[in-house]
């Protein structure tokens, strides 16, 4: 897969390459598999890749105990062609994850109404993680990912709001995979429908 620009935590470009693999059985039908990088056309370049959206999208822990809370260390955020990129590395295995559309973010624990940047709310919960004691969001963004905010941390729930603002009418479609020791959310620079 053709490599990317990041922010690092001081919001400077950075450039890295993540592959990653499904986290879930059975993607959406007609969906690009992200077991593989998508196609390239001549000179490296990526051709269009359209991400359906997979709302309610789960995935199960990988490497990680049943006792174990990974600690989420950093996250980046990169631009790709078709799609942007949020990768969120944890310092050993990743947690169960939960990511979907929501009409509201509301704050876990207080219920407090979460406004984002953007005209769609996507919400990605790990589940029995915690994030670094010195662990900072940044306010890293994109374009199309208007604002990145850690919303919460509630009874071994992390909860992330990302804003989304896409070409067109309606949601973006996004996917989610796995690395080693890190979760990888993409969301398409046009809306699925």
């Amino acid at each position: 897969m053709s490599t990317a620009p990041t922010a690092d935590r001081s919001g400077q470009p950075e450039r890295s390459e993540d592959s990653g693999r499904s986290t879930s059985p059975s993607a959406p039908a007609g969906a690009p598999s992200s077991a593989s990088p998508p196609p390239s056309r001549p000179g490296g370049e990526e051709e269009n890749v359209v991400l359906r959206d997979t709302s309610r999208r789960t995935g199960a822990a990988r490497d990680a105990g049943v006792n174990d809370f990974p600690e989420l260390r950093g996250v980046r955020v990169g631009i790709h062609e078709t799609y942007d990129r949020v990768v969120f590395d944890f310092d050993e295995g990743t947690p169960r994850f939960v990511a979907e559309y929501v009409d509201t973010l509301h704050q876990d624990g207080s219920g407090d109404v979460i406004p984002l940047k953007g005209d769609q709310d996507l919400k990605i919960s790990f589940l029995r993680s915690v994030p670094a004691t010195d662990f900072d969001d940044g306010g890293r963004s994109t374009p199309v990912i208007r604002e990145l905010r850690l919303v919460s941390y509630f009874e071994g729930e992390t909860l992330f709001g990302v804003g989304v603002d896409p070409e067109g009418d309606g949601p973006a479609g996004f996917r989610v995979t796995t690395g080693k020791n890190k979760i990888i959310l993409d969301v398409a620079h046009r809306a699925a429908g």
